[in-house]
């Protein structure tokens, strides 16, 4: 004990420091509640204003917002060799992002808890993605999880093909355009993932971050021109707080992933469904139907295996 502990009849207590994986369970889960916020300001604001305007400024400060943490780490940091793989990975991380904040939109129907469950996708599409662009080995078991992942979607999107001997099932069957637009931004969302495999290597995490905020308010700027909205001084402040509960989603997730194991943490994203079903229940007093819950059951199931079929790959296991 010091002379200063016994003079003043206290001792320095040290407590054990969280583990990575504990400190990176906590960023997950506030990656979740900060990803939930930010579709739900994002649903709220698109009754007054249009989703590709908010996704232009959603870009714009986010890029603001990284800039910041990247001159901290050096500028020096952003030089690449592969310019023209990170404007294509640009171009589908925008197109992904873009077509999420469209696909909650007041202009559909989609809930947040269905966006959420068929955000989960993403992983299967990586895989698909990895097997015929990169012509990586994906075995039967693989394949077969993939098939039953997909067909957890359906479930979601076209109920009615899955209860056909109910009365008016059949009139369930028809695709949801909302539902379209959310799978064909976790398509561009996963090929944008497949790329950051090539260009983490050489790029810290959050100049990759900067980097697709950058380009990504490039290539909206001309659109907001085209989709320009008068905006009260209320909704700004509302834009501000969707973006920064964006970043902070995003930043969490990412300092998450470095600091833990993949392995661990992943399971942990699919908080977000409950989440949302949450948001949706308090805000609007939606409820989601029971397709939707077994339809995402399906898809993490089938992402598990997969990822448990990848790990064991890794081992040298077959």
């Amino acid at each position: 004990m010091s002379d200063k502990e016994e003079a003043s009849g206290y001792q320095d207590v040290k407590r054990p420091k969280l583990s990575g994986n504990l400190q990176g369970a906590l960023l997950m889960v506030m990656s979740g509640v900060g990803f939930t916020f930010y579709l739900l300001l994002n649903k709220l604001l698109s009754s007054e204003v249009h989703p590709v305007f908010l996704a232009f400024w959603r870009a714009f400060l986010g890029m603001s917002m990284a800039i910041p943490f990247v001159a901290m780490i050096g500028f020096s940091k952003m030089k690449t060799k592969r310019p023209g793989l990170l404007i294509l990975r640009s171009l589908f991380g925008t197109l992904g992002f873009t077509l999420a904040i469209v696909a909650v939109s007041d202009f559909f129907t989609l809930t947040l808890a269905q966006f959420n469950a068929i955000s989960f996708t993403r992983p299967l599409f990586v895989t698909l993605l990895a097997a015929l662009a990169l012509r990586e080995y994906v075995g039967p078991h693989r394949w077969g999880a993939l098939v039953v992942g997909f067909l957890g979607v359906l479930i979601m999107v076209m109920p009615g093909l899955f209860f056909f001997w109910q009365p008016g099932a059949l009139d369930m069957t028809g695709f949801d355009l909302g539902s379209l637009v959310a799978l064909i931004s976790a398509f561009s969302l996963a090929a944008a993932i497949v790329m950051v495999k090539f260009l983490s290597a050489e790029l810290p995490s959050m100049v990759l971050l900067l980097y697709a905020n950058l380009f990504s308010s490039i290539l909206l700027a001309p659109f907001l021109y085209i989709f320009w909205t008068d905006v009260s001084l209320h909704d700004w402040g509302l834009i501000l707080a969707m973006s920064a509960f964006g970043f902070a989603s995003q930043f969490c997730f990412i300092y998450a992933m470095s600091i833990g194991d993949a392995s661990f943490l992943s399971p942990i994203d699919y908080l977000r469904l409950p989440m949302s079903a949450v948001a949706d229940f308090w805000v609007f007093r939606l409820i989601p139907g029971l397709s939707v819950w077994i339809g995402a059951a399906i898809i993490v199931v089938s992402t598990f295996y997969i990822g448990w079929r990848e790990r064991r790959k890794a081992k040298g296991k077959s």
